[in-house]
Formats: structure tokens, C-alpha cells, sequence
């Protein structure tokens, strides 16, 4: 009888040894509340240039986010306009570091993604995430305000040149078209402001190998005839130079569909602006819905964005979704040629 109770002592002593082992680790384990990072930006103000695009623009700093134990912390920068509430941030992943450099063409994406327009300063605000697991919350570091101004990335495909009487036969200064497939086959816009308008093609910025009309209408030959168009207006082109080709149209751009008043019964009208070269225009949107460009008022010629959207129109593509409840001016650059057509939807 002893020796049972003696064993049963022994297992209570055991019980209580393991019972105080156990509430001591979960107190190893027992998270404390976390101390937020605070974050610190290397400029307050940049302008985006792109060919510094490879080139560091700012870099971020913050003090490690404490949790009271040894814990893996992940960081995460966040950025928002300017006064957001950072309800759908563009984010940059840091990892375990506190710092972050980043480069010009990774916060001209940024910028771009938020909106804002290519040439003009704005505002953004930068915090930064610190996450230790799924099933914790993260914190978030105060906002770090900084002025930006983003550029128009511009990719540089195979080219051809349209000058004309609409600008004084000028090769080397004239406007072009652009071939994104690097397969003769380019497009582009060119707005001519008289009542009729005579060119050429030409492969290079001189005079060397023009193509001019063939005689038909829509046909191409070397040294061929001055092409003419009649009527002032925005001229979509397309030209094929294996086939000897070309075809124009003529377009008025305007946006449509469920965000904008008209939904998608009725389209609403784009201005041409002579200066900037783009159409634009100022009107509210809704929440929740979505828009597309399309010319002439009909479902030929018409722009979306392929998902995931990055603000350059596709034909053809996906609809384009608001961005909330709102007043917006929003404006399309076909200015630059095929492949580097671009849109932006600002507040």
C-alpha cells in the first residue's frame, strides 16, 4: 500500500512539474503588443525620368517592429494617394529587412498603378506592414507623404514617318507610327488641322526610300503619289509595308458603360486637346461598375484594358473598372503609337 501511494505521489509531483513546465513556455510564447515601425523616406520630393529608370529614386528606412519574443517579421511597403484610406494599396514586399531601396522604373509602375498622370507632380502616401503570421493582425507604421511625378514609359518599336503639309514636309520632326510586332504592319494617330492634308510615309527621318499612293487609293509604291485626306479631324493609320498597304479612319473618341451617366446606352463625349495631344474629360463616375473608350460612337474601334490592368488601352480588351464614386477627369494619349498608347482616370 505504500509503495501504491508512494508511485501516486510521484505521478502528482510529476503532473504538477509538467502543468508549471507547460504554463511556462506558453509564457515564452505570450505576444506582447506590437511597437509600430516608424518610417523614414531618403527624399521628399522626385521627379521621374526614364532614363534614370534603372537608377535608385528613394529609399525607405524604419525601426524593427517589436512583438516582445523572437519573432520572423515580414515587411511590407503600402502606397496610396495622398489622403487615402489604403483600402486597395500598391505594395512592394521588403521581406525581413529594414530598408528598401527602389528603383525610378519600380515607382514610376507605383505611380502609374494609382493613377496619377505622367508630367504631373502629386502626392502619395507610403506606410509600411508588419506581419508575423496569417493569424495575426498586421500593424501598420504612420504615413510618409511624398511629392512625385511620374513619367510615360515609352518603349521604342520599329518605326515610320508621316510627313506632310500638316508639318511642313519635315521628315526628321514629323510624326510616326509604330509597329509593336516588329512585323511591317504599324499603327498610329495623327491629327490634321486643315481641311486637306497631303503626305508621305517614309521608313527613316528623311527622304531617302518615301512611299507615296500607288494610284489606288490604298496601295503604297516607292516615290509613289502625295497621299490626301479631306476633312480636319483625329485619323487612326494603318499601313503595311510587306504588302504595300494603307487604310486611314477618322475618329471622335468618347467613354462609355455602367460607371459613366450615360451607362452603356448612351456614350460620354471626349475633347481633343490640341496642346497636350490627347482627348479628355471631366465627369463623375460611379462605384462598383465599369467603362471602356470607344470612336465614332459605334463598336468598331473600341478600348479596354487586359486583366491585370496596368493603363495601357487595348483594342478589344477588358472593361475598365471604376475607381469609385466620384468626380474624374480621364484622359487617352494615342499620341505615341502603337504599343504605347496609354490612360489615365484621376480624382
Amino acid at each position: 500500500m505504500t509503495t501504491f501511494i508512494t508511485k501516486l505521489a510521484g505521478l502528482g509531483l510529476a503532473a504538477t512539474v509538467l502543468l508549471a513546465s507547460c504554463e511556462k513556455d506558453e509564457e515564452k510564447v505570450t505576444m506582447e503588443p506590437a511597437t509600430a515601425s516608424a518610417l523614414t523616406a531618403s527624399t521628399a520630393s522626385v521627379v521621374l525620368l526614364q532614363a534614370d529608370a534603372a537608377k535608385n529614386a528613394i529609399t525607405y528606412t524604419w525601426a524593427p517592429t517589436t512583438y516582445g519574443y523572437q519573432a520572423a517579421v515580414s515587411y511590407t511597403l503600402q502606397f496610396d494617394k495622398k489622403g487615402g484610406t489604403f483600402a486597395a494599396p500598391i505594395e512592394i514586399e521588403a521581406g525581413s529587412s529594414t530598408t528598401k531601396v527602389i528603383t525610378t522604373s519600380e515607382l514610376n509602375n507605383v505611380l502609374l498603378k494609382l493613377g496619377m498622370a505622367a508630367g504631373n507632380a502629386g502626392q502619395v502616401d507610403v506606410r509600411v506592414k508588419s506581419s508575423v503570421s496569417s493569424v495575426v493582425a498586421p500593424t501598420y507604421s504612420g504615413a510618409s507623404t511624398i511629392t512625385a511625378t511620374p513619367y510615360s514609359e515609352f518603349i521604342l518599336y520599329p518605326q515610320i514617318y508621316v510627313p506632310g503639309s500638316h508639318q511642313g514636309w519635315a521628315p526628321d520632326k514629323a510624326p510616326f507610327l509604330a509597329s509593336e510586332k516588329s512585323d511591317d504592319k504599324y499603327e498610329g494617330y495623327i491629327n490634321f488641322a486643315d481641311a486637306s492634308t497631303k503626305f508621305k510615309f517614309t521608313p527613316a527621318p528623311n527622304w531617302d526610300n518615301d512611299f507615296g499612293d500607288d494610284g489606288t487609293g490604298s496601295g503604297l509604291k516607292a516615290k509613289g503619289a502625295d497621299i490626301e485626306v479631306v476633312g480636319a479631324g483625329y485619323y487612326r493609320f494603318n499601313v503595311d509595308l510587306k504588302n504595300l498597304k494603307y487604310s486611314y479612319t477618322k475618329t471622335a473618341w468618347a467613354i462609355i458603360g455602367s460607371a459613366t451617366p450615360g451607362d452603356w446606352n448612351t456614350e460620354t463625349p471626349m475633347t481633343y486637346d490640341v496642346t497636350k495631344g490627347v482627348w479628355t474629360v471631366t465627369t463623375t463616375l460611379k462605384a462598383g461598375a465599369e467603362l471602356k473608350f470607344r470612336a465614332n460612337n459605334a463598336w468598331d474601334i473600341d478600348m479596354g484594358d487586359k486583366l491585370p490592368a496596368d493603363g495601357k488601352p487595348d483594342y478589344k480588351g477588358d472593361n475598365i473598372a471604376s475607381p469609385g464614386a466620384g468626380t474624374y477627369t480621364i484622359t487617352l494619349d494615342l499620341s505615341k503609337g502603337e504599343g504605347n498608347y496609354a490612360y489615365t482616370i484621376n480624382k
